[in-house]
């Protein structure tokens, strides 16, 4: 188990939240492929045009029960989705970490706990930093990589250059959701997601937010569903980051 200075584990995380090693799991250059996009905060927010290819990802450390039925529809469509956990969600549930990655998607880091990083010393950055990726490879028994999206898509060019420090890749999104609103629908989050697609788009949704069950779970299979007809493939974020 990694050592973990409970000092640290600042009040507002308690009051506000409740994978197999592969080739692709490998960072990317930071050169970037052609036409992969960035931006000032992030290594990678989209990805190549001209591929047919989308990426799901979903945020998990809300503390909210996880939308388990998220893993079984991903399963059921073959659709690729990737996971970035926060450290401190596994600590607490390994087992959830370990189910993810014993289906085949890969484990990105959420960040340990909140706040948001853009608001905290560069030592606290670093320490919240190393801290997750240490919690994520004691769950899941091995590295899980460089991936690394930031708590509330809170970045900037200092806590990209941290992260970068670390050998972490600092990941965006494309279009979000909006699953994190405690008044979203089914509907929305369906609308959100499929209004704002385009080639090389990432998604971000929430596997445990509060509208994660009754919504991004149900929303899931109408998105998948007509992504695919209209001719976009699901890939990973580290297959994305790179070549069709």
């Amino acid at each position: 188990m990694v050592n973990i200075d409970r000092r640290r584990f600042v009040s507002t995380a308690v009051a506000g939240v409740a994978g197999l090693v592969a080739p692709e799991l490998t960072g990317w250059s930071r050169s970037h492929p052609p036409g992969a996009s960035a931006q000032s905060a992030f290594d990678l927010s989209a990805g190549t045009p001209g591929c047919s290819q989308v990426a799901l990802m979903f945020n998990t450390g809300a503390g909210f029960d996880p939308a388990v039925g998220v893993l079984d529809t991903l399963r059921t469509y073959g659709a690729q989705a990737t996971m970035f956990v926060m450290g401190w969600l596994a600590e607490q549930n390994p087992w959830l970490v370990q189910q993810i990655a014993a289906w085949g998607y890969p484990v990105g880091s959420h960040g340990y706990l909140p706040p948001e990083l853009t608001t905290r010393s560069d030592e606290d950055v670093a320490w919240d930093l190393q801290t997750a990726s240490d919690t994520l490879t004691w769950a899941l028994g091995y590295n899980p990589g460089p991936w690394f999206t930031p708590y509330a898509s809170a970045s900037d060019d200092r806590v990209r250059s941290i992260a970068n420090s670390l050998g972490l890749t600092t990941v965006g999104w494309s279009v979000s959701s909006g699953d994190w609103d405690p008044a979203a629908t089914a509907d929305s989050i369906y609308s959100s997601v499929v209004n704002g697609a385009f080639d090389g788009a990432i998604f971000e949704l929430h596997l445990d937010a509060q509208r994660s069950v009754d919504g991004t779970a149900v929303a899931l299979p109408w998105i998948i569903e007509d992504l695919s007809a209209q001719g976009y493939s699901f890939v990973t974020v580290p297959q994305i980051a790179n070549w069709c």
